[in-house]
């Protein structure tokens, strides 16, 4: 990150203008050592009124901060590929420290690596998908900041930071992915230096994390329109193929269609896709 960029980032995060408030937990929790609330609870502790006294008093620079991390994630494909992209290169570039990131999403409550940028990223992915364990994963199912200052001494995931501390990665930053209280994931923020995110770096993760999540959501549902109308379309035209091979109603058609998918156990769409391929209904 460029001496103009921290400056912009300092101006926006720790200036006099507009401060973050504390990490607060909630009513009897307990947040362990290098965990913190996540930004958008931080703000929720705060009165309206005074976020919003906050949000007017920021100046020109740290303005053209907010945008700067806005713009990095405007993708013209719009699809989730491209966004899940996106996000990567950008936290890469604009959070300080950073020289590798990966990032995962909960599917089902199940931790499911979906693009990585470096080499150690996939390794530690892998090892925390089979172990069900690591700071990724707390910071994608307890929503919460995750900060591995050094790996070469922090136990809380001993065989993960022995891994870590093999694929030189010193420090980390797992910060989480939610939007409306709906758990996405996280984006992870590796280093190979110790202690190389500070706390300028921590809180910009925080307000990029928010950014990505939003664009995230929004490629989520854009996919899934995208599915939801190929779907159909292939379901129409498996309807159309049977309708004129059997010489039936589209009521009939259908019928067969359902009745294929659940004596074979299949998705009804992968039994579409067979008759508008091969122009018969699957056996099997």
């Amino acid at each position: 990150m460029t001496d103009q960029r921290v400056s912009v980032a300092e101006s926006c995060l720790n200036g006099g203008v507009y401060t973050f408030p504390a990490p607060t937990p909630r009513p009897g929790e307990e947040l362990p050592p290098g965990v913190t609330a996540p930004l958008d609870r931080q703000l929720a502790d705060g009165s309206v009124e005074g976020v919003a006294r906050g949000l007017a008093g920021l100046d020109e620079v740290a303005w053209n901060s907010l945008d700067q991390l806005s713009r990095a994630l405007r993708v013209e494909e719009g699809n989730l590929e491209a966004t899940l992209a996106a996000i990567l290169v950008a936290a890469v570039d604009l959070i300080d420290g950073a020289n590798a990131a990966g990032l995962n999403l909960l599917v089902k409550k199940k931790f499911v690596p979906q693009v990585v940028f470096g080499a150690a990223p996939p390794v530690l992915d892998e090892l925390q998908q089979r172990t069900e364990r690591g700071p990724c994963i707390d910071a994608s199912r307890e929503q919460r900041t995750v900060d591995l200052a050094d790996t070469r001494t922090d136990s809380r995931w001993q065989e993960f930071t022995d891994t870590a501390v093999e694929l030189g990665v010193l420090s980390m930053l797992c910060v989480p992915l939610w939007v409306d209280e709906r758990k996405l994931g996280s984006l992870s923020l590796y280093s190979s230096e110790p202690h190389a995110f500070d706390q300028t770096a921590a809180r910009l993760a925080n307000l990029y994390a928010t950014h990505a999540a939003l664009a995230l959501a929004d490629a989520q549902r854009v996919d899934q329109l995208h599915r939801v109308v190929t779907n159909r379309d292939l379901i129409g035209q498996a309807k159309g193929i049977l309708m004129a091979t059997q010489r039936i109603t589209a009521d009939d058609a259908f019928a067969l269609l359902t009745n294929a998918s659940q004596r074979l156990n299949r998705k009804l769409v992968d039994i579409a896709e067979v008759v508008a391929t091969t122009g018969a209904l699957p056996t099997r």
